[in-house]
């Protein structure tokens, strides 16, 4: 059964990389009273509903699955059916890691990364999600906070901790470097497979966030995005526990500017125009 109009309006997706903001906003969207959030579905532990575990499944139960489109379309639009029953809310939400891109995709598939032969952005597109796009401008500040969270072990904390005092962490230039370029490519892949779309926006970590709120013109954005008028969108987004695990980068990282330094020119490469293209 194909996914119904109504329901494909009403389902919003968050594409990402991690240490981009994507739990705070979900928290923020289950903290309102329209959006009930899922987090990441790829999570094969996730509590509310595992697209990884429901692929098994059917893995399972259709031995002869053949990898079509058209099989992986169905059954996309049978689970994403299935998790609009669940939930108790008019408004779906869920999270997709650039690392998760490229999970789905039909049997018949080039081994390369052009946007349009993406098969789940293809899907979004066709279905007409509201695609909100998670940024983090620096990446080299998304491979510090992971750094730093696994040197932790926390990732995320509802506490202040920016001012705790702890040894400064040095970086790997190399493995930086390996961090970021695949972060960027993506990063540009699902701007070029977006491009001119009404139902994509693009946000900014951490400048969506306002305090313990989502900042006003992220509030205006998604709100139009969604078809909300100004009244309904005072309900959109509840206030934000999660604070910062490391603000300061350049407080915990002893050689931040070096590794940026040594990073630069690949990702000028990446930047530089490639011509016309056919």
């Amino acid at each position: 059964m194909k996914l119904p109009d109504h329901l494909a309006a009403r389902t919003i997706v968050t594409i990402a990389t991690q240490r981009s903001g994507t739990k705070a906003f979900a928290q923020s969207l289950n903290g309102g009273a329209l959006v009930r959030s899922a987090y990441e579905i790829f999570l094969p532990n996730n509590p509310v509903s595992s697209l990884t575990r429901a692929w098994a499944a059917h893995l399972g139960a259709h031995p002869d699955f053949g990898f079509s489109q058209d099989e992986m379309t169905a059954f996309l639009d049978d689970y994403f059916i299935r998790l609009h029953d669940t939930i108790d809310r008019d408004w779906l939400h869920f999270d997709v890691m650039y690392d998760n891109l490229g999970v789905l995709s039909t049997l018949w598939t080039y081994p390369i990364g052009l946007p349009w032969r993406n098969f789940l952005m293809g899907y979004m597109r066709a279905r007409g999600f509201l695609v909100l796009h998670l940024v983090r401008e620096d990446i080299l500040e998304c491979f510090a906070s992971n750094i730093i969270a696994q040197t932790r072990n926390l990732y995320h904390t509802d506490k202040d901790i920016s001012a705790r005092e702890e040894a400064p962490i040095a970086l790997d230039p190399e493995r930086a470097l390996h961090y970021v370029l695949p972060v960027a490519r993506t990063r540009e892949l699902v701007r070029e497979a977006f491009r001119g779309n009404k139902r994509c926006i693009e946000l900014t970590y951490p400048h969506f966030i306002a305090d313990d709120h989502v900042a006003p013109d992220a509030v205006a954005k998604v709100a139009q995005g969604l078809g909300l008028d100004a009244e309904a969108a005072a309900g959109l987004f509840g206030p934000i526990r999660m604070r910062q695990t490391a603000p300061d980068k350049r407080r915990l990282i002893s050689n931040y500017d070096e590794v940026a330094a040594h990073i630069a020119p690949a990702l000028a490469r990446l930047a530089e125009p490639r011509g016309s293209r056919w």
